[in-house]
């Protein structure tokens, strides 16, 4: 049995998740190949958009499968699943249409070349509800957790294609989820990917200064304190989902927290998470920091990622501003 012989979605997927064996005789040149047909149809998307944000983002999707495809096996399964959502002009409400990235869909893609290390990088990019595009709007940075989806330029790049939002957090600004070079705790050039996609994003649109709102879940809730410390006064409020301390307690302390002390925080974690306690002794620094604007909230579970906790975190933040 080969691959070409295999065609439901649902396989590729577990494929790519490692969870089915490629079967023997069956080589990666066996498999459908469809990065011309996707490179040509994004080219000529973004020469026909009138839109330069729909520009840009057909523009970078080409840069980030260029700068990623190493023609092996996965990289084939990510640029195939991107050319599957995109491969049917008539569906209404698909990826070719301005409309489904204002109706939050999809997130677009916005790529740059780092000025730090000459790499590419990228973001997932939601738009403000009713977005006008002359308006300024607030700035959520949402980082992800220790995942396997973004061990890899393309298999980040391919997983919003694959589904469709349907949750209302952030919607009253522009939410930024940075790829942040994979999984590297927000250290190094990971953090400088974070600074760099604001950037990056500021030079596109308006952004309200006071009200900048940073969050993440897992290593992205440990990677938000961690920015945090280096910029406290930059923040309107900080979001920690599980955040996961234990990998590195150094920054878990006194001083943290006096650093802190004026940035309002929630925190949402499992009782049963193994990161429960180090979040409840995160917000007691805080507690003791005389940091007068918290919650910390939790729930009947382990380590899980909740869109109702995420949406009542957002709820929680949005009335925060710097001032």
């Amino acid at each position: 049995m080969c691959f070409e012989k295999i065609k439901t979605f649902n396989f590729l997927l577990a494929l790519l998740c490692g969870t089915v064996l490629v079967p023997a005789g069956c080589g990666s040149s066996d498999f459908p190949d469809h990065r011309v047909e996707l490179h040509e149809t994004l080219q000529t998307l973004a020469s026909e958009s009138d839109d330069p944000f729909m520009k840009l983002h057909f523009n970078s999707i080409i840069k980030v499968i260029d700068a990623g495809d190493e023609r092996k096996l996965n990289d084939t399964l990510n640029i195939n699943s991107i050319w599957s959502a995109f491969e049917d002009a008539a569906i209404s409400n698909g990826v070719r249409q301005r409309d489904s990235y204002l109706n939050w869909s999809y997130p677009l893609i916005i790529a740059w070349v780092s000025p730090t290390d000459g790499q590419v990088s990228f973001s997932w990019l939601l738009l403000p509800a009713q977005w006008d595009p002359q308006k300024e709007y607030p700035l959520y940075v949402s980082l992800h957790g220790f995942w396997d989806v973004a061990e890899e330029r393309l298999s980040y790049l391919s997983y919003p294609f694959q589904g469709q939002q349907n949750s209302f957090a952030f919607e009253d600004g522009y939410n930024i989820s940075p790829w942040g070079r994979g999984n590297q705790w927000y250290r190094g050039i990971s953090e400088t990917d974070i600074r760099e996609c604001i950037e990056k994003i500021k030079s596109l649109v308006h952004i309200d200064e006071s009200r900048q709102y940073l969050t993440g879940h897992s290593m992205g809730g440990f990677g938000a304190w961690h920015i945090a410390l280096g910029s406290p006064n930059t923040w309107a409020a900080l979001g920690i989902h599980a955040g996961g301390f234990l990998y590195d307690k150094s920054e878990l302390n006194a001083s943290a927290a006096n650093t802190l002390r004026n940035l309002p925080t929630y925190f949402v974690v499992g009782t049963s998470d193994s990161l429960y306690k180090i979040n409840k002794t995160a917000y007691q620094l805080l507690v003791d920091a005389n940091n007068s604007h918290l919650s910390f909230v939790s729930f009947s579970g382990g380590h899980e990622y909740r869109q109702q906790d995420v949406e009542k975190m957002y709820l929680w933040m949005k009335y925060f501003d710097r001032d």
